[in-house]
This record gives structure tokens, C-alpha cells and sequence, in this order.
């Protein structure tokens, strides 16, 4: 994973940060981009997803909750 991987997400923290949200699941925060039908982010790479969710969570994305 290179630095350029990182950047082509950088939209969802960043400009596109009002369209997205973190959904937690059991195994931790899944990307989905809101709208009908919400649609979810799929990142292959385990290490760049951290850094994706990491980076949505610093800046504040909002968070949905698994439901009790």
C-alpha cells in the first residue's frame, strides 16, 4: 500500500465527509456512502482500510451503532 492508495479515499474524510458514515459492526466500522440505497465501501486491504476508517473517525464522520 502506497501513500497514492491512501489519497483515492481521501474525499470520504475530507470534501465527501457529509455523504458518509461509519456503520460499527462486530468487527469493527464498515464505510457507507449514504443515499437510497446507502451503498458500502469495500476496501480489500486490511491495513488501508484501518487508515481509511482511522482518518473518517479523526475527522468526525458520523458514527451508526449496532442496534441493542
Amino acid at each position: 500500500m502506497s501513500d497514492r492508495d491512501l489519497l483515492a479515499y481521501e474525499p470520504m474524510w475530507t470534501t465527501e465527509r457529509d455523504r458518509w458514515e461509519l456503520h460499527q459492526t462486530s468487527l469493527g466500522y464498515l464505510p457507507i456512502l449514504k443515499g437510497d440505497p446507502p451503498m458500502a465501501e469495500l476496501i480489500c486491504d486490511d491495513g488501508l482500510a484501518d487508515q481509511v476508517i482511522a482518518k473518517m473517525l479523526a475527522a468526525g464522520v458520523a458514527v451508526v451503532a449496532l442496534p441493542d
